[in-house]
């Protein structure tokens, strides 16, 4: 992933790591960890909201995922 492709909360988590003294790749790995890898705790809840509304909707689900871990992300580190 590059860093253009990171969105705007994400580009704010960066910056906040940044202040924490985290050099730009080690804050990059900490998000891609953190934030895109989905773990088996994600991917359980992926595959019940997938056979609640459908494949069609896999794209959404795991953008939703995503969302809260970063959301959660944030709160944590300010």
């Amino acid at each position: 992933m590059n860093l253009i492709d990171f969105t705007f909360s994400d580009r704010k988590i960066l910056k906040q790591l940044q202040i924490q003294g985290m050099t730009i790749n080690e804050a990059i790995r900490s998000i891609m960890c953190d934030i895109y890898y989905l773990n088996y705790k994600d991917r359980a809840i992926m595959r019940a909201a997938i056979r609640l509304v459908g494949e069609e909707r896999k794209d959404q689900i795991i953008t939703n995922i995503q969302f809260s871990k970063r959301k959660q992300y944030m709160t944590e580190i300010t």
